[in-house]
């Protein structure tokens, strides 16, 4: 057993002491003075020794103490280091495909080297974008739960969520150098042709609800025509005419094997790029996932109507709901001029518990049309004003004065494609044959087409 420096040296000393004490009784005892009594000079300097010891021995012991804190202290930092380092993301070429890809249920060849070159292109070239990525993860928390509630309510694929990350971030205000608009970038033409709103004073390509609902309904009647989401996404991109033609002149059917523009050719290993690292954030580096992202903000929304003619700027509805211009701009991006839309029905997005002032602003108690909410929106003009009243003229004029021809549908046909086969709008066709939203084609059934 081990025994303390400083304990064995005490003990030493006063054994000594001790013993010349026992020696210097033995000789005084016999009345003669003794050979083996040291000087007493000679005690006081071991004593004093034995002390200078004793606070050397006690100091160094002190100073292990630090030491060993010291050291401590270093093995904790160390373990952080380690442990931020193995957080890290590393170099982007340690990463790399999963061993499997699937798009809306359907997997992509990865062992074909030129789908798994174009993959891992859009791949490494979204991960040197680090800081996008964290952003759309961010928004994603806001916005992936509408796409995917209205995904199941139209029974499709919720994979289209990530095309929305790839034509907007997930942002409201974004509009395209071809002037697309929106959470979905549609046109204005294929956004009326899904029951959107266009107008410059309101635009629902901006409404995460509704643009969501025409998003998915456009993609899905995109699959339903070509038979396969690849194609379908494609044709989002292109245009589903230009995509038909390419299929056509190249007698190909596989979106992987067409020879398109650049964009449309980058169009789906995109998404699917997009996919990977938002499905699997930490298998690329990230720490964040998604319902890690920016909460939804607490929020009522009503429907609002003021009369034609009737003006109530943005600067003073905001003051009356009580609400700062910036909050009432951020909160309904589908506003576009500087005064409320008059002549119509619209939405209003105001913070929770803003309500009540904010139905103020028309005049009249709207509660029971802020309790339907989006229901009685949908009921509403789908445009206002004089282009509500253009466009139904429009459709007046090719209901009575274009001659009608007739066809049979086929099997496997939609509503879209038969749109798109003659130029005109899947909402005129519903017209001119009496059909509702919901209600679907059937084989053999006779259509009225008019152009």
């Amino acid at each position: 057993m081990s025994t303390h420096p400083s304990r064995f040296f005490r003990g030493l000393a006063v054994a000594a002491l001790s013993a010349t004490t026992c020696l210097s009784g033995v000789a005084f005892a016999k009345g003669k003075p003794s050979s083996l009594t040291p000087p007493a000079g000679t005690l006081a300097a071991t004593a004093g020794t034995l002390a200078e010891t004793n606070r050397t021995l006690a100091a160094t012991a002190g100073t292990l103490a630090e030491t060993n804190r010291t050291l401590a202290e270093l093995g904790a930092r160390i373990t952080r280091l380690e442990a931020e380092l193995a957080r890290r993301p590393l170099d982007i070429s340690s990463y790399g495909l999963p061993d499997e890809v699937e798009l809306c249920g359907r997997k992509i060849r990865i062992d074909d080297p030129d789908v798994r070159e174009r993959l891992e292109r859009e791949l490494y070239l979204i991960l040197g974008d680090r800081e996008q990525v964290v952003l759309w993860t961010k928004r994603a928390r806001r916005v992936f739960p509408v796409i995917e509630r209205e995904a199941a309510a139209q029974k499709t694929c919720d994979d289209v969520k990530y095309l929305a990350v790839i034509e907007s971030g997930l942002r409201a205000g974004v509009t395209s150098h071809a002037n697309a608009h929106g959470f979905w970038q549609f046109m204005a033409p294929t956004a009326r042709d899904y029951d959107l709103s266009v107008t410059e004073a309101y635009d629902e390509r901006a409404d995460l609800e509704r643009s969501t609902k025409a998003g998915v309904k456009y993609l899905a009647d995109l699959n339903r025509s070509l038979g396969d989401w690849s194609l379908a996404m494609a044709a989002y991109n292109t245009g589903p005419g230009r995509l038909r033609t390419a299929m056509s002149t190249q007698g190909q059917s596989d979106y992987w094997r067409l020879d398109l523009i650049d964009e449309a050719d980058r169009y789906v290993p995109r998404v699917i790029a997009a996919k990977l690292v938002m499905s699997a954030p930490e298998a690329y580096g990230f720490n964040l996932r998604v319902e890690d992202g920016w909460e939804p903000e607490p929020v009522e929304t009503l429907t609002m109507s003021l009369a034609a003619g009737r003006s109530v700027s943005l600067l003073d509805a905001a003051r009356q709901i009580g609400i700062d211009y910036r909050t009432l701009r951020r909160l309904n991006p589908t506003l576009g001029s500087s005064a409320l839309p008059s002549g119509r029905s619209f939405e209003l997005v105001v913070p929770r518990g803003r309500s009540t002032a904010a139905q103020a602003l028309t005049g009249r108690n709207t509660a029971a049309q802020a309790t339907a909410g989006r229901n009685t929106e949908a009921q509403a003009t789908a445009d206002g004003g004089s282009d509500a009243r253009s466009r139904q003229s429009e459709s007046a004029r090719r209901g009575k004065d274009v001659p009608a021809k007739h066809l049979v549908v086929k099997s496997g046909d939609t509503l879209f494609e038969i749109a798109t086969r003659h130029g005109v709008r899947v909402a005129d066709l519903r017209k001119w044959n009496g059909m509702n939203n919901r209600e679907a084609l059937k084989a053999g059934q006779r259509l009225v087409v008019r152009r």
